[in-house]
């Protein structure tokens, strides 16, 4: 494991390299502990293999018709797999994954698959035909398998619909954002930004971590290269402006989380490229003409955020299993040698007074599990004033549209009447919409800063949990004197580790190298997330990427489903000013608001959110420790049953109990280097 020490990878190789490494480690640490009968410690080591053997990254390529998505993924995977096209093309979600052997598999909405030969996609998933664009309302996504190396290491490329083409295809876009890793946002450089893809930014991708968002800005070939660089930096400012515009919103300006935003957001990931010429490069093995694409330079900035950035999540947690469950082992080897040395009178002396403090460890978490239901009640309280005034902000959002709508006189005549009551109640749905998604952030955030301090506070509860730990490691130390002339295993393990530069007085535990913050999630550096709490809400309340949170995403569907805009406007007024109009229109407005207040119990769904992030924070306490409690119990009750018999451990008992001590020890030494570089990554971001 020499590669995992120096955090060795840039490219999507090395990084499944390091992940392997890991992971082999970890199936050597679950061979050991299930030797050891902690089989606790490997089941938990079990299921992080399980999770992270499945795992994908999922890259969506986002943006609004005709600018050039698909043509760009083309251009990463090599070849011209995806159909492209001078009209809108995509009408599915589109996902490319791995495979030797080519071929679509299509999922239909009714839940039925049917696999296709790769050569007949558009006619699944285009609007290209008629036929194709009605076989495409019937499909929910396509997956083409390929032999393409962009996805060879566990990486999907999803093709989504274009923006704005219509409400349906966005809607089917904002489906997949929840569940991916990263974005790549297309931007078109000959009109870059329109007002949609401005709405869009702000109201929909701008609502959780920037630092996994590319901005491409397909350039087309059609502007000299300043201009392009010009192009390039104007996108640039105009998306820091937005990022900060939004976070004040959310945060509140004068908040600390704004100020920690601001000092660390850094610069939004924009790139210009021609797609179109990168692809005719790629096919044509023309390197010269692939760099004046500038396509390397995109590829590089995407693969260092899936693996540096997003990827050092996943080897964060696989190092972090490994220095946990590593530890536990050696925890076990220390009391299991040093018991059988001790008279049976000490050893149950100890013993008893070991059980004793395993029941108070779990009395403290008890305690603390009350502490973090009343930190809940805290958080929800301070927010019932925004719930309180939720509807009735968002009904002054629809009044302030209806009274600042333009009209003359033309549009109250019967045959323009159509029209205008469609785009007005059109404007009022995205205004509310919009204003509904601000506020759910708001509360968002307050619940994320709620859970970040109280994140804090248990770590003098983390503290008291492995002193009580190290506790129950030095009842049963046993004199070097006492030990026998060629020693033991714990002056092997001692050994092992210095003579590998890793750590010093390992006697009793690794808890320099991060072991403790494996209570909430092995995430030593949650203290400095405090102002997006992405890993936070990721591990422990089940956050999604790129969306609003799950309240958010309620609030949202609420509005939806319920705001109709079918009021009940009399044909009288179509002679009537302006004035007596738009009245009649607020009158009806506010009256299927007041409906709507009635039939959706928002206070009560930001409740339960509550309720399920902090209870989140609980479970993941509860699993961790109760690893390590009931291991540690078993261990010692183990011993007791081996003590009333009167064993010894034999010579060969020696042996093994040794060798794995010396192997787990070099496995922790080597892993606590890369652990320590991650925690520090994670802190920077």
């Amino acid at each position: 494991m020499e590669q995992t020490s120096s955090l060795g990878f840039a490219s999507y190789s090395s990084f499944r390299d390091t992940v392997t490494e890991l992971t082999e480690t970890l199936g050597q640490l679950e061979g050991y502990a299930r030797s050891l009968k902690l089989f606790n410690t490997a089941d938990s080591i079990a299921e992080v293999m399980e999770k992270t053997a499945g795992e994908h990254f999922a890259v969506a390529i986002v943006g609004e018709f005709k600018r050039g998505k698909s043509t760009l993924i083309n251009a990463l995977l090599g070849q011209e797999i995806l159909p492209a096209d001078v009209l809108p093309a995509t009408a599915t979600l589109n996902r490319v994954t791995y495979s030797t052997d080519p071929y679509v598999m299509v999922e239909y909405k009714d839940g039925t698959q049917e696999k296709v030969d790769i050569d007949r996609l558009a006619e699944y998933v285009t609007k290209l035909s008629f036929e194709s664009e009605k076989k495409a309302e019937t499909v929910k996504e396509a997956t083409i398998y390929y032999e393409t190396d962009f996805c060879r290491n566990n990486v999907d490329i999803i093709d989504t619909p274009g923006l704005n083409d219509d409400e349906q295809m966005t809607n089917v876009t904002m489906s997949i954002l929840p569940k991916i890793d990263a974005a790549v946002f297309v931007i078109s450089a000959n009109s870059p930004f329109s007002q949609f893809e401005k709405d869009f930014l702000e109201n929909k991708m701008l609502t959780s971590d920037l630092g996994r968002i590319i901005f491409a800005v397909n350039c087309f070939g059609t502007f000299s290269k300043e201009d392009e660089e010009r192009i390039v930096e104007t996108v640039e400012k105009r998306i820091s402006s937005y990022v900060m515009d939004k976070a004040k919103k959310v945060m509140g300006e004068s908040s600390k989380e704004f100020a920690v935003y601001k000092r660390k957001i850094g610069k939004p990931k924009v790139i210009g490229v021609y797609a179109k010429k990168a692809l005719l490069a790629k096919t044509a093995n023309d390197i010269n003409m692939l760099e004046e694409s500038n396509f390397p330079k995109f590829e590089s900035v995407l693969e260092t955020m899936l693996t540096k950035e997003r990827g050092s999540i996943t080897l964060q947690i696989l190092a972090n299993k490994i220095i946990s469950a590593g530890s536990e082992i050696i925890n076990s080897i220390v009391i299991h040698e040093n018991a059988l040395m001790m008279e049976t009178d000490e050893f149950m002396e100890k013993y008893q007074l070991a059980i004793e403090e395993i029941e108070d460890i779990r009395t403290k978490k008890r305690e603390e599990f009350v502490r973090i239901n009343n930190a809940a009640n805290d958080v929800f309280e301070k927010l019932q004033p925004i719930l309180d005034e939720y509807w009735a902000r968002i009904e002054e959002t629809a009044m302030q549209v209806i009274d600042e709508y333009p009209m003359a006189a033309e549009d109250l005549k019967r045959e323009k009447m159509k029209v205008v009551y469609e785009k007005l109640t059109m404007k009022i749905k995205e205004n509310i919409e919009n204003r509904a998604q601000l506020i759910c952030e708001q509360i968002q955030n307050d619940i994320n800063v709620g859970l970040s301090e109280e994140a804090v506070r248990l770590q003098s509860f983390q503290d008291e949990f492995f002193e009580s730990l190290n506790r129950i490691q030095e009842m049963f130390y046993v004199e070097p004197s006492k030990r026998s002339q060629n020693g033991g295993v714990t002056d092997s393990i001692i050994g092992s580790v210095i003579g590998t530069g890793g750590i010093g007085g390992l006697f009793i535990g690794f808890r320099e190298a991060g072991v403790k913050g494996a209570l909430l999630g092995g995430l030593t550096g949650l203290t400095t997330w405090l102002a997006t709490s992405f890993l936070l809400v990721t591990t422990i309340a089940g956050g999604g990427f790129l969306t609003a949170a799950g309240i958010c995403l309620m609030a949202l569907a609420g509005l939806a489903g319920t705001f109709t805009g079918k009021f009940a406007v009399d044909k009288f007024l179509v002679d009537e000013r302006i004035e007596k109009f738009k009245n009649s229109f607020k009158q009806s407005v506010s009256k299927q608001f007041h409906e709507m207040k009635i039939n959706s119990d928002f206070s009560e769904s930001v409740r339960q959110q509550v309720i399920s992030s902090f209870t989140g924070l609980k479970n993941q306490i509860e699993s961790e420790t109760e690893i390590i409690l009931k291991d540690t119990q078993q261990t010692l009750d183990d011993l007791n049953e081996t003590k009333q018999q009167k064993k010894e451990m034999s010579d060969n008992e020696k042996i093994r109990l040794q060798s794995i001590a010396e192997n787990v020890g070099e496995m922790l030494a080597n892993t606590y280097n890369l652990h320590k570089t991650l925690t520090d990554i994670l802190s920077d971001e």
